[in-house]
């Protein structure tokens, strides 16, 4: 089933840049098929980006102990 839309020629080219063919119909239909898929690995990228931060945090507060111990043994 086809539905005629009046899609603004700036959002065409757009899509242009992005799909592998020049084509208006075909460009528009490679990006808004590809949506789900971009917007699933953006949420992965933000929770890979989430535990990272959180890893990091974890690892600065260890090297804060560790540097803690240290300057003990180095007191002794």
């Amino acid at each position: 089933m086809r539905t005629p839309l009046d899609i603004p020629s700036y959002l065409i080219r757009d899509a242009q840049l992005y799909a592998p063919s020049r084509d208006a119909l075909d460009a528009v239909c490679h990006v808004l098929a590809d949506y789900p898929r971009l917007v699933a690995e953006t949420r992965q990228m933000r929770s890979r980006l989430a535990q990272i931060d959180a890893e990091s945090a974890d690892l600065d507060a260890r090297l804060e102990q560790l540097q803690h111990v240290c300057r003990q043994i180095l007191d002794l």
